[in-house]
């Protein structure tokens, strides 16, 4: 008896042991990391950011909030906050935020659009008065690997990109970056699953409005566009005023951008190529090839990943790319994490290389 209570209690006092090992583990890493917060991750994109950042390597979520609690962010201290938010409401907490010396990564448009009047562009594209202009203008744009973003010790204010312009963008700068193309050619038609939407009730996204259909929505109303333009302006000193036509398909996420134009004279299929080798040559999350690469064109091959496949094909003097993302990685959480990994001088891809396609 004294022999099996011994025993019982020695294997009590190692697993006592055990438990309070791995809770000062547990409170060593949550020391030793990044402490972040998240505004708004009961959407579709906050809750694909709150999935990454809680497997991240350097990160740890600190502090979660919705619609209701925003504000309360206010009260703690964190070194990036992610705001997956509406755009009016990232416009009054970012200003807040970074006065409290914080970095804020801004998932909604609230600060994309640098060119021009800036209130006068918000009010026609985003139909609100804009009262933060200045910080539009000091607002870091974070498409990878296109920005320059570097790690530094005053705040920083990161406006993530839109779905539709991260996919356009990354199949159009390479091209206009090396004279491919004629910039008054220029064709975008973009197709979108309906998570990109966002989670709200909204007759038009029903499954009984949206299966078996290809809608075309806010034809030349659309708010990416301007971010199209402003920012391929801004990377790459060319003007463009494209047709952009956005679709919403009968499938959960998903863009495929079709993007058409005519090639400058003497151009062929080898200067395409090599526009695309200059530019993602070193950048891991694109890949790239001609048409006949088959998985390059199919949704579910990168569905469920950080990745951009980008595929082409020319016939005469027309080319034909294509580009495909996830809406709710590339096209919002991946990239935010993209952009934060910059930010603390980590590798782009730092907690992103697991994710795979979906089918």
């Amino acid at each position: 008896m004294f022999f099996q209570l011994s025993k019982h209690f020695s294997l009590a006092s190692v697993n006592f042991y055990a438990y309070k090992c791995m809770h000062m583990q547990n409170l060593f890493n949550s020391t030793h990391k990044i402490p972040v917060a998240i505004v708004g991750g009961r959407g579709y994109s906050g809750a694909e950011l709150t999935r990454l950042l809680k497997h991240h390597p350097q990160a740890y979520v600190a502090g979660s909030f919705n619609s209701q609690t925003a504000n309360e962010v206010l009260n703690g201290t964190y070194q990036t906050v992610f705001l997956a938010t509406p755009a009016e409401a990232s416009l009054e907490l970012a200003p807040k935020l970074l006065a409290r010396g914080m970095n804020v990564i801004d998932l909604s448009g609230a600060f994309r659009l640098p060119l021009g009047d800036v209130k006068a562009e918000y009010l026609k594209w985003y139909k609100f008065e804009h009262l933060e202009t200045e910080l539009v203008a000091k607002a870091h744009y974070g498409l990878v690997p296109w920005n320059k973003l570097t790690h530094s010790q005053d705040p920083k204010l990161i406006a993530n990109p839109g779905c539709y312009a991260s996919a356009t963008l990354l199949a159009l700068l390479p091209l206009l970056n090396n004279n491919v193309i004629q910039n008054d050619s220029i064709v975008i038609d973009a197709k979108s699953g309906t998570t990109g939407a966002g989670k709200k009730a909204d007759e038009a996204l029903l499954f009984s409005e949206v299966d078996g259909e290809c809608l075309p929505y806010k034809i030349g109303e659309h708010q990416h566009l301007p971010e199209i333009n402003q920012w391929a302006k801004l990377l790459t000193q060319e003007t463009i005023d494209p047709f952009f036509t956005t679709h919403l398909l009968a499938t959960r996420r998903g863009i495929i951008v079709s993007l058409y134009a005519k090639l400058e004279e003497s151009k062929t299929i080898n200067d395409v190529k090599k526009a695309f080798e200059s530019a993602y040559s070193q950048y891991d999350l694109v890949e790239f090839g001609e048409t006949k690469e088959k998985h390059l064109l199919q949704l579910k091959k990168v569905v469920g990943t950080a990745k951009t496949h980008i595929s082409y094909q020319v016939t005469g003097t027309k080319l034909h790319v294509f580009s495909t993302i996830d809406n709710l990685l590339k096209g919002a959480a991946s990239q935010a994490v993209e952009n934060f990994n910059l930010l603390n001088d980590l590798p782009h891809s730092v907690g992103l290389t697991h994710l795979e396609a979906l089918s």
